[in-house]
This record gives structure tokens, C-alpha cells and sequence, in this order.
């Protein structure tokens, strides 16, 4: 009896490929969308989406230089857009590369001045600098342009407590709760900005449903949390504001 023919290995997509890593990139399933993504770079080296969407992953995963390389190689294919400038905007600022990362989000609001994104992370950079009052402005552009942002909001939130403007930082974080009770970045806004305006029941509140959220977050660990964007007075100041709503050292 004869073998039986040995079956031919099917030969790998790159469309169908890329599309498969996409779908599971908006489902949040990064892992296999990594995956998939190398495979289709590993076929195409120059695919260009393929490129900039797995530096974004790199970027979700706090692997900032890897996903400069990327970017880095998609942007020298061809003319970068708006969004492609955030991107490249982001990593920058995550590598501590803020000025750079002015110029990018700058750029990309050259070509399209409507772009909440990008006057979102050109806030977020000022405000990493030390330039709270000027981010602010950038957070309102944000917010006008795409109310709901809960970004923007705890954004300015953030803003506002560093300046001293503990009700109005409270407000607008309590905004950024409305869709989304469980946003921790909102609700540390909430409870410092509360406790530091003089109001423990609602600062306690915050505190509470942070504590159900992650039940593991301490004062002495919110550094690990917020990550290396903010300034050592600033972080000193939240701390307090925490420590006084209430969360265990």
C-alpha cells in the first residue's frame, strides 16, 4: 500500500494575517496579536501597519525603546499621519524624551488641529514638565473636542491638584468616574483631591471603592502605579492626599 501523500503546508496570508492580528488587537488580546504581527513581519519585513501597530503593543507592554525601533522604521517609509505622530509622540514621552515628543504631537496638530488625541498627550507632556497651567489648556481643547474622555478629564484632574485646585480637580475627576466607576486613575483623583480640599467623607468614599478595586495599592507603592511621569514634589503631594483619604501606608 502506497503512503499517503504527504499534505502541503498552507501558505501563510500576509492580508489575512494582519487582519486576524487586528481583530484580536481591538479585543484586547495582545499576546496573540504580538504573535500574529511578527509572523506578518517575518514574511514582510516592511509591512508598514504591521510595524506601527506591534510598536503600539510594545508600548502597551513598557517596552518603549522596542517600540521606537518600529515606529522608527515605519515613519522612514513614508510620510507619517496625525495618529502615527501620537503614536510616536507617546513613546517619546515614555522614554523621558519630552521635547521631542512636543514636536511630534505639535506636528500632528499641524495637520489635523482637531485632534483630541493629540492635544490629550501634548497636555500630559506639559504637565510632566512642570507646565500644569499650560496643559490645562491643552486638556479643555481635549474635552471640547471629545467630550467623554475620561483621559482628558482625569488628565486635568491631575493638573488641577498639582496647582492647588483641589475642588475643581475633584470635579473633574468625579466626571471621568461617570462612565467608568471603576477608573482607578479617577479614583486616586478624587481621594487625594477631596482629602487635600478638606472633605474626608467623600475623599473616604473614593478610597473604599479604590481599595475594592485594588485591594494591593499603598502609599508606598503608588510610585509603581502612576509610573516614572511625574515630578518627585508632585508625587509627595498625591501621597499625602491619599494618606489623609484614608489608604494604609
Amino acid at each position: 500500500m502506497p503512503p499517503s501523500p504527504v499534505p502541503k503546508r498552507e501558505t501563510f496570508k500576509v492580508p489575512q494575517a494582519f487582519a486576524q492580528a487586528l481583530a484580536l488587537h481591538t479585543q484586547g488580546q495582545l499576546n496573540e496579536a504580538e504573535r500574529i504581527y511578527s509572523e506578518v513581519l517575518a514574511h514582510r519585513p516592511d509591512h508598514f501597519d504591521a510595524l506601527q501597530m506591534l510598536s503600539v503593543i510594545k508600548l502597551a507592554k513598557s517596552q518603549p525603546a522596542e517600540a521606537l525601533r518600529l515606529i522608527s522604521q515605519a515613519m522612514r517609509m513614508r510620510k507619517p499621519s496625525p495618529q502615527i505622530l501620537v503614536n510616536f509622540g507617546m513613546i517619546l514621552h515614555a522614554l523621558e524624551r519630552r521635547e521631542e515628543a512636543l514636536a511630534s504631537f505639535d506636528e500632528a496638530l499641524k495637520q489635523k488641529s482637531k485632534f483630541a488625541e493629540a492635544h490629550n498627550n501634548r497636555g500630559a507632556v506639559l504637565s510632566a514638565l512642570g507646565r500644569d497651567a499650560e496643559a490645562i489648556g491643552c486638556f479643555h481643547k481635549a474635552l471640547a473636542l471629545k467630550a467623554d474622555y475620561a483621559d482628558a478629564h482625569y488628565n486635568l484632574g491631575s493638573s488641577l491638584r498639582v496647582l492647588g485646585r483641589y475642588d475643581e480637580a475633584a470635579s473633574w475627576a468625579a466626571m471621568a468616574l461617570q462612565d467608568n466607576a471603576d477608573f482607578q486613575v479617577g479614583l486616586r483623583i478624587a481621594a487625594a483631591s477631596n482629602a487635600m480640599a478638606g472633605r474626608p467623607e467623600q475623599a473616604h468614599q473614593a478610597v473604599a471603592r479604590l481599595r475594592q478595586v485594588n485591594p494591593t495599592l499603598r502609599v508606598s507603592t503608588l510610585k509603581d502605579v502612576v509610573g516614572p511621569f511625574r515630578r518627585a514634589e508632585d508625587l509627595s503631594r498625591f501621597e499625602e492626599g491619599l494618606r489623609r483619604a484614608g489608604l494604609p501606608e
